[in-house]
C-alpha cells in the first residue's frame, strides 16, 4: 500500500530555497538529484525524474504493491501497511538491511494522496508514532517530504524532497552518501518496474482525498 519511500504536507517553508542553495550531486537526461545540508547534518535530498510512457497510475500501482518493494527501493527488505485511515491515507512500516558494520533501520511513515489538477498529485510523507512490529532495528525519525506527479503526453514528472534522519552513532558524511547512492539506484530501478505493463493497465490503486486535517500533524 501507500508507502515511502522515502517518504504529511510540510510547510513549502521547509523546503523554500533558492536554486543556488541546492547542489547537485547526479545529473543525466531523465534524471537529477540535489541535496541541501540541514543543521542537523543530515542533508535535503532532492529528485527530479521524468520516465518516458510511465503515468501517475503505473506508479501510484508500484507503491502499493508492498512484495515489489524490495525490487526498487533500495537497502529495503520488508514492508508491511499498519493502517489505512482512509483511501487516500496510510501508514506503512518499512525494514531496512544496512551492510555490517552499521545497524539495521526501520521507519513508520503516514501519507496522504491529494489531487492538485487533472494531471497533477502530491503525495505527503511523515513519520508515525505507531510503533509497528517489534525489532532491534534503529528508528529513521523524523521523515519528511513528498512526491510530486505530473502527468504529460509524453510520460511522468515526478519531483521528489526527503528529509529522514537515520539516528544512531553513523557518521553524518556517510549517511549523506548512503542516502544519495540509495536514492539514485531506487530511481533507477524504478524506472524499469515503471513500465511494466501489469502496473501500465491497472487503475490507479488509490483514490485521491482531503488532506487538511493531515497537514496539521506536526513531525515531532
Amino acid at each position: 500500500m501507500l508507502k515511502l519511500i522515502v517518504i504529511v504536507t510540510i510547510a513549502m517553508s521547509t523546503f523554500s530555497c533558492s536554486a543556488t542553495q541546492w547542489r547537485i550531486w547526479h545529473k543525466s537526461d531523465d534524471l537529477k538529484i540535489a541535496f541541501m545540508p540541514h543543521e542537523s547534518g543530515i542533508n535535503y535530498v532532492k529528485v527530479n525524474a521524468f520516465y518516458a510512457g510511465g503515468s501517475v497510475d503505473s506508479l501510484l500501482n508500484i507503491m502499493n504493491d508492498t512484495k515489489s518493494t524490495p525490487q526498487w527501493l533500495s537497502s529495503v527488505s520488508y514492508v508491511e501497511v499498519l493502517a489505512r485511515p482512509n483511501l487516500a491515507q496510510a501508514v506503512v512500516y518499512t525494514y531496512f538491511d544496512s551492510p555490517w558494520p552499521v545497524s539495521n533501520r526501520d521507519m513508520v511513515t503516514h501519507s496522504c494522496l491529494s489531487q492538485l489538477s487533472d494531471t497533477q498529485f502530491r503525495l505527503d510523507i511523515v513519520n508515525s508514532s505507531l510503533e509497528g512490529p517489534k525489532s532491534k532495528a534503529i528508528r529513521v525519525e523524523p521523515v519528511r517530504g513528498y512526491w510530486l506527479l505530473t502527468q504529460t503526453e509524453l510520460g511522468l514528472n515526478i519531483e521528489h524532497h526527503i528529509y529522514a534522519d537515520p539516528n544512531g552513532a553513523i557518521p553524518h558524511w556517510l549517511a549523506n552518501k548512503t542516502a544519495l547512492k540509495n536514492i539514485r539506484s531506487s530511481f533507477i530501478a524504478l524506472k524499469e518496474l515503471i513500465s511494466d505493463a501489469k502496473y501500465q493497465s491497472s487503475p490507479s490503486a488509490f483514490v485521491a482525498g482531503n488532506c487538511e486535517a493531515f497537514n496539521e500533524l506536526k513531525v515531532q
